[in-house]
């Protein structure tokens, strides 16, 4: 690449972790006709970066409102026959032309009745007026985007919410195979198996339900996978129940995915979580295998020892030949 030019896209770059000085500096130096464009929802990043920052603006009211209508109605006419449009237009201007507010609070609108009342409801909510706590860990494009989210969320049935919000235990971006979110939730007795239809059915059913609401998005590959945004509203909401890489007691559902074994939590860190529900974990592909095998018996091992409450465990590419006895114990 030192004699090349190039075109580098880092798209959606939310953290500045260490690699990006080590990255920086190859790329800096490769050649001279180079440009970097960085897309990233934090200004901190581009001024992290130190690069020149271009805002993008909102989007068009006109835009929002042909958006709107076309999630919400498909056709205007309906607004102006029930005398809704003014009612309305003031929802979407509460938007403030974000794509996702507009789509979300428009899904949310498909469910309601064509009346003042319900429409009104909507739009003289008090969650417009929602901050977001100093103490929040959320960004702050988080937080001024969450209050129309809220409002799509709080009007999910009590059973859509919960499965919701289980979706952030993965992390960022990544893409939830349908079928493993279906047993997940199934394992988490989040769906009722007693009413004589089919689980997989039903689950399946609630994710084209959160899919229709634009609360969960589908892949080009059938996966599954939360916006950013949405991801940490979900965190938000599930408070210290759900951790990624660190355990304290209040933690129920904690998520492994992605860390490496040297960050991971050893298992006698894990202890804290004395209630832990939920552990799902993947291989550093890096490890040797001696290291693996040994680190995924002890973790298996202590944990049926220790964890009782637990009823989801992954241990994706985890090179074992077999599982230990214990894991009867479970």
């Amino acid at each position: 690449m030192s004699k090349s030019m190039f075109l580098l896209v880092l798209d959606d770059l939310w953290e500045l972790d260490e690699w990006w000085e080590e990255v920086a500096g190859i790329l800096l130096v490769c050649a001279k006709e180079r440009k970097i464009l960085v897309t990233s929802g934090k200004v901190e990043v581009s001024e992290g970066i130190g690069a020149k920052m271009h805002k993008l603006p909102q989007m068009p009211f006109h835009e929002s409102w042909s958006l709107f209508v076309h999630v919400a109605l498909k056709e205007e006419h309906e607004l102006e026959s029930h005398n809704l449009k003014n009612i309305g237009v003031k929802i979407v201007e509460k938007c403030g032309g974000l794509p996702l507010v507009v789509q979300t609070v428009g899904s949310l609108m498909c469910t309601k009745r064509m009346t003042k009342d319900d429409w009104e409801s909507v739009e003289k909510s008090e969650i417009w007026k929602w901050k977001m706590p100093a103490s929040s860990s959320s960004s702050e494009i988080s937080g001024s985007i969450f209050p129309g989210l809220i409002l799509s969320y709080d009007d999910l049935p009590n059973y859509l919410k919960s499965c919701f919000v289980y979706c952030c235990i993965y992390p960022k971006d990544y893409e939830i195979e349908r079928d493993t979110l279906v047993m997940e939730w199934m394992a988490r007795g989040l769906i009722d198996q007693d009413k004589g239809i089919d689980v997989e059915v039903t689950a399946n059913q609630w994710i084209n339900d959160l899919i229709n609401r634009f609360m969960i998005e589908e892949t080009e590959y059938k996966h599954l996978k939360l916006h950013d945004i949405l991801h940490d509203l979900a965190l938000y909401i599930g408070d210290k129940e759900y951790s990624h890489a660190s355990a304290t007691k209040h933690t129920r559902h904690l998520s492994l995915l992605g860390v490496h074994d040297a960050e991971a939590p050893k298992h006698n860190a894990l202890g804290a979580a004395r209630k832990l529900c939920t552990l799902l974990c993947n291989s550093d592909s890096n490890s040797n295998f001696d290291s693996l095998l040994d680190f995924s018996l002890v973790y298996i091992k202590h944990l049926t020892t220790n964890f009782k409450w637990l009823r989801v465990l992954s241990l994706e590419r985890f090179a074992m030949p077999e599982l230990p006895n214990c894991i009867e114990d479970l």
